[in-house]
């Protein structure tokens, strides 16, 4: 089969790869959708990733075989990632007690991802998509699962003023999430003209460019004491001591953003207004359910994000693009079954 393959720092390449095995608990999926992820784009870009390594976990597919245990799944089956089965009294992912998110890309655990045709899957870790959702939607189950992962952390309460930084796709369906749980402003901060677009037509009250304003000073002018939460997701240099300035007094901090250098702290700036921050990391496995929910439901939506369907042999062009500080892509999906965006 076709898959791209890690080969070293900045190089993507498609080659020919062994097929995928089946084990007796697997399903083998023929991949439609993968969805190119932030945390990718970082690996990729600094080399953290073992040479060999095949990514991509924003998938979608149909199931074209399966082992001789799994009895829940049929063939022709459509499936999305999931989380696991749930256990309400330890629903926490199973890592390492230090786990590093800067190290997962060498987890020697890790499966091989599914920017490839076709993806082998624990049956336990994929779900069934609803009829109302297509192949595609699908696929952003999981970065949305980040998404209301981080708003259900927080102490968002009906009324709530928040603010976004960082308008990617995860920042624009944090953006929605907090919507859906209340918030009655929110202010999105953001420098990519694409992305800013998109934050406004989502419904923000505001969105700034904060190599244009002081968005600071005009959220305070605004709300008189700064918004409730605020989320990071955008992970600059800047954007961590932004939030924290940027909230009130007694007010909380998510960083949902994976900072790959360090970043600007001055905490006398902010100690005294005794506000909390909080890390917001991945999903728990209820989620997943609660995030394909919204998506049936049509209480988020996708499609304004989506930017570009790509063939998988356009991938390596893709992640330069979408590294560019100036790019108009806000978000590329690898398509295998290519359709139209409005559809």
């Amino acid at each position: 089969m076709r898959a791209a393959v890690f080969k070293e720092k900045g190089v993507l390449k498609v080659e020919d790869v062994s097929d995928p095995v089946v084990g007796p608990r697997d399903v083998l999926l023929k991949v439609t959708h993968c969805a190119i992820c932030g945390s990718d784009l970082h690996r990729y870009s600094h080399g953290m990733l073992r040479p060999g390594a095949i990514i991509g976990h924003e998938y979608s597919g149909r199931v074209v075989d399966k082992g001789t245990e799994v009895h829940s799944f049929r063939m022709g089956d459509r499936v999305a990632r999931s989380g696991g089965k749930i256990n309400p009294w330890k629903d926490v992912p199973p890592y390492p007690p230090r786990f590093s998110a800067a190290e997962r890309g060498f987890l020697t655990t890790t499966r091989p991802g599914a920017y490839a045709e076709y993806f082998v899957a624990d049956a336990d870790m994929v779900m069934k998509i609803p009829d109302s959702v297509t192949n595609l939607e699908a696929a952003f189950v999981e970065p949305l699962g980040v998404a209301l992962h981080a708003v259900r952390l927080s102490h968002l309460r009906l009324g709530d003023q928040a603010l976004i930084i960082g308008a990617g796709p995860i920042g624009l369906l944090t953006q929605q999430c907090a919507a859906l749980s209340g918030a009655s402003g929110i202010f999105v901060s953001e420098i990519n003209a694409a992305r800013k677009a998109v934050g406004s037509a989502l419904g923000a009250e505001a969105v700034f460019d904060p190599r244009q304003v002081n968005f600071v000073e005009e959220i305070l002018r605004r709300t008189g004491i700064g918004v409730d939460v605020a989320f990071e997701c955008a992970g600059a240099p800047s954007t961590f001591q932004e939030a924290i300035q940027a909230v009130r007094g007694m007010g909380q901090v998510i960083v949902v953003s994976l900072s790959w250098e360090p970043v600007y702290c001055l905490p006398v700036d902010w100690v005294a207004r005794e506000v909390e921050i909080k890390t917001s990391y991945g999903t728990l496995a209820a989620e997943w359910p609660m995030a394909m929910s919204l998506l049936e439901r049509r209480m988020i939506q996708v499609q304004p994000m989506i930017s570009k369907l790509i063939p998988l042999e356009d991938i390596q062009s893709a992640f330069q693009e979408l590294l560019r500080p100036d790019t108009d892509w806000v978000q590329a999906v690898v398509a295998f079954e290519c359709a139209p965006l409005s559809s």
